[in-house]
C-alpha cells in the first residue's frame, strides 16, 4: 500500500512538475513578446520625438530666417517702394545737420540701378559726415561724381548766421540694390 501511495504521489509530483513547467514556458512567451512590444514601442516614441524635435528645430530656424530675410529684404529698394528710401536719405542728412536737395532721380537705361543727383550743404564736417553715412549705409551705393566746393557768401542765405564757410557736396550716384 506504501509502494502504491508512493507511486501516485510521485505521479502527482511528476504532473504538477510538467504543469509548472508548461506555466513558465507560456509566461516566458508571453514576457518575451511583451519586451519585443515594448522595444518597438520605445523605438517608435523616439522616432517621433527625433520628428518633434526636427520640427521644432525647423520652425526656429524659419523663424531665424524670417528675420535675415527682413534684414536682408531692407537692403534693397523696391521700384514702388522709393519715397521710404528717400526719407532714410534725408533723415541721414538731418542727422548730421546738413541740407539736402534731390535735383533728379531716374531708372539707369539698362534697368540696374536708380541713378540720383543731390546737394547737400552745411559744414565741411557736417556734409563730409553725410558722405561717410552714405558710404555706410545698408544700401549699395555706386558714386559717379562727387564735387565739394565752398559757397560764396553771396548765395547762403542772408537769414542764417553760419560760422565759418558754408560747404556744397553735388553728388550723383547709383543705387545698384535697386528692383
Amino acid at each position: 500500500m506504501q509502494n502504491k501511495s508512493e507511486k501516485i504521489s510521485l505521479s502527482i509530483s511528476i504532473i504538477i512538475f510538467l504543469l509548472l513547467g508548461i506555466l513558465f514556458f507560456f509566461l516566458y512567451q508571453k514576457i518575451e513578446n511583451n519586451i519585443g512590444i515594448s522595444k518597438q514601442t520605445q523605438i517608435s516614441l523616439q522616432t517621433e520625438m527625433e520628428k518633434r524635435q526636427e520640427i521644432k528645430n525647423f520652425n526656429d530656424s524659419f523663424k531665424s530666417i524670417a528675420m535675415d530675410k527682413t534684414l536682408f529684404e531692407t537692403h534693397f529698394v523696391q521700384s514702388s517702394n522709393i519715397v521710404p528710401f528717400l526719407n532714410t536719405i534725408g533723415q541721414m542728412a538731418s542727422s548730421v545737420g546738413t541740407k539736402l536737395e534731390v535735383s533728379s532721380i531716374e531708372v539707369a537705361k539698362d534697368n540696374t540701378g536708380l541713378i540720383m543727383e543731390m546737394n547737400n550743404t552745411g559744414s565741411f564736417l557736417q556734409v563730409y559726415r553725410f558722405i561717410t553715412l552714405l558710404e555706410n549705409s545698408p544700401y549699395e551705393l555706386e558714386f559717379s561724381s562727387l564735387d565739394i566746393s565752398t559757397i560764396p557768401p553771396s548765395q547762403t542765405d542772408k537769414n542764417k548766421s553760419t560760422k565759418g564757410k558754408v560747404w556744397q557736396a553735388t553728388l550723383k550716384m547709383k543705387l545698384i540694390s535697386f528692383i
